[in-house]
């Protein structure tokens, strides 16, 4: 007993002054008058590796900024989240890099030794009251931690700090960093129990991997041959050929080729329906059935909300077909706030599995408050706004947001980079948002000679010898757009596509605005232009010629682009339900015109991450990702 409690005293003095040490960074908050040579010579570090650890300043700081700096108190071997704790027991106490632990039952110094990875002489060394009284049960020992300080350093150096900002998510910074979700947990073993808190310090590999991205960049080393490369990466050499179009001019070594990614390798959900299954369905869509006429001509709400809804109901015959029973009420928001605010207020809309609608995000922030903590699921079908300041965990945005998917395209620019001149189209500063000048800087950092361009409109436009001057005849040009301003991009395709034909452009919008039908289709194509988009609906595929034919006979017109997404988030997420009501886990799956891979949002709501990344071939568009 005497040295249970010696030792619970020793342990909370131990952790207290533990906690000091074991993080390697801190944040450090500018205070009026800093600047980074005063930051600097305040905290002993050089404004180069100041710079280093906070990527995001440009020039200067401003007062409240977050800055990554080293701790001082930080020592390596009381750095716990470095070390491996996998053999350590529930009750065993660690103080001061030592595990104290107490005998059990049974215990030997055999399995002792083997289970803690010790020597003999280090347990007698720690415990010299065993060479006289033997090992027994209820005694407290001394264990060394395992520190392998070689190894710890050289952990380290393949590390970085990272800030946490504000709506990213475990998935998100994972993505960005080329690692799973588990990696990034065993990293910082803090957030598998308390979440991502906004501005803490976390640490990322130093180096990105090509683990989420369907491609990765290999460089040509000495006698490597085609054969040999395609041994190696398991595919033939007429697919190398195609990805890497100079390896026709031969292997030559420093070269920087693009292979496909085999660990690229979502979870595929599988459609299946277990016998017996039935689901309750209430849809909430803007009929405005009060008004005096129903102005189909003219109306495009009501166009929208009618090929929207029978759209769904193409969806729910196909799964009655399959065995599923589904019973639906569809109630009429009117587009307005306090309607839906009534309705879902009604008792009966806690019995439902699954409520589709509203359709804007207005409509469904008064829902998912009202529906917060219920049983049903409540899908946000057509708004990419970001819904994350929404907190229900039961909410699911169907559309991923604008934001993602401009991250998206640049995670792919990425992927396929081989050297290529890039020139950055950006907006004016006013116009942009602070992500899309995050992505103005990243673009920069793709170019590792740093020969990147950025060009901004003067007075509304650029002028077309501006663009000229960037473009080089015997260099591929890679164009990245950043603004989704329609008169901006307009602007851009209409300078690119007047250029001479044997330059080779091509061309990558982060993200498009409502203008793209407008747009010269031959420009588009000239300049391979590549852009991201949440639908791609092709109707040559056998499910699309089916889903028209029936449609067809049902309401004797063809469908629009609303009665398809309609029919897609209807039976995609009905299936999934009829298995289980894990949409995070679940896997991804792709429908007639949408994809669907559910993560978890920075509220605990659910948003859905699939979209595609499409190019012009020729006239065709092609999905490239």
């Amino acid at each position: 007993m005497k040295n249970i409690k010696f030792i619970i005293f020793v342990y909370f003095f131990g952790v207290l002054a533990l906690s000091a040490q074991q993080k390697k960074y801190v944040t450090y908050k500018v205070t009026e008058g800093e600047t980074l040579q005063s930051i600097s010579k305040k905290l002993s570090i050089t404004p180069y590796n100041l710079l280093k650890l906070n990527p995001d300043i440009e020039k200067d700081i401003h007062v409240g900024d977050l800055l990554i700096v080293p701790n001082k108190e930080y020592n390596t071997k009381a750095d716990l989240s470095s070390v491996d704790l996998s053999n350590i027991g529930d009750k065993d106490i660690i103080v001061d890099n030592f595990v104290y632990h107490e005998v059990a039952p049974k215990e030997t110094i055999y399995s002792i030794i083997k289970n803690y990875n010790l020597k003999s002489d280090d347990l007698n060394k720690y415990n010299a009251f065993l060479k006289k009284e033997g090992l027994r049960p209820g005694q407290v020992i001394k264990i060394p931690l395992p520190f392998d300080l070689e190894a710890l350093e050289e952990k380290n150096s393949k590390l970085q700090p990272y800030l946490v900002k504000p709506k990213e998510t475990k998935y998100s910074i994972a993505r960005n960093f080329g690692i799973s979700i588990d990696e990034l947990e065993s990293l910082n073993p803090k957030i598998k129990e308390t979440g991502l808190q906004i501005d803490d310090v976390i640490m990322v590999p130093n180096e990105i991997k090509n683990t989420n991205s369907p491609y990765t960049i290999h460089k040509i080393e000495k006698k490597e041959t085609l054969y040999g490369l395609s041994t190696q990466f398991g595919i033939s050499q007429e697919e190398l050929l195609e990805l890497n179009p100079q390896l026709k001019d031969g292997v030559k070594v420093g070269l920087l080729i693009t292979i496909p990614n085999k660990d690229f390798n979502n979870k595929v959900f599988e459609d299946k329906i277990l016998e017996g299954t039935s689901l309750n369905l209430a849809m909430m869509l803007p009929f405005k059935r009060k008004m005096d006429t129903l102005d189909f001509n003219n109306n495009r709400l009501l166009n929208i909300t009618t090929d929207f809804y029978f759209g769904a109901l193409t969806a729910i015959d196909s799964l009655k077909n399959q065995g599923l029973s589904v019973h639906m009420k569809v109630y009429d928001t009117e587009n307005s706030a306090f309607v839906s605010k009534q309705l879902s207020q009604k008792a009966e809309f806690g019995d439902y599995d699954l409520i589709i609608g509203p359709m804007f995000l207005k409509n469904v922030k008064v829902v998912a408050k009202n529906m917060e903590g219920k049983k049903p699921l409540l899908i946000s079908p057509l708004s990419a706004q970001d819904h994350s300041s929404i907190y229900n965990k039961n909410l699911v945005q169907e559309v991923p947001t604008t934001e993602h998917m401009a991250n998206e395209m640049l995670r792919y620019i990425k992927s396929i980079y081989t050297g290529q001149k890039i020139v950055i189209i950006a907006d004016v500063e006013e116009n942009l948002t602070n992500a899309a000048k995050s992505w103005v800087k990243q673009i920069q950092n793709i170019d590792t000679l740093k020969y990147a361009t950025v060009i901004r409109p003067q007075k509304g436009y650029i002028k077309p010898d501006v663009f000229k001057k960037q473009i080089v005849e015997d260099k591929e040009v890679w164009v990245v757009i950043v603004g989704d301003n329609e008169v901006f991009v307009s602007d851009v395709i209409n300078n690119l596509g007047v250029m001479p034909s044997e330059f080779n452009i091509t061309t990558f919008a982060l993200s498009i605005g409502r203008n793209m039908d407008k747009m010269d289709n031959n420009f588009l194509s000239k300049i391979k232009f590549h852009y991201p988009t949440a639908k791609f609906f092709d109707a040559r595929s056998i499910a699309s010629r089916n889903f028209i034919n029936h449609y067809r006979k049902r309401f004797n017109t063809y469908p629009s682009k609303y009665a398809v997404e309609g029919f897609d988030i209807t039976y995609d997420i009905l299936m999934r339900l009829s298995f289980n009501s894990d949409l995070i886990h679940q896997g991804a799956s792709e429908r007639l015109s949408s994809k669907y891979q559910f993560i978890e949002n920075t509220s605990n709501s659910i948003l859905n991450t699939g979209m595609y990344i499409i190019k012009y071939d020729g006239l065709s568009l092609k999905v490239v990702q």
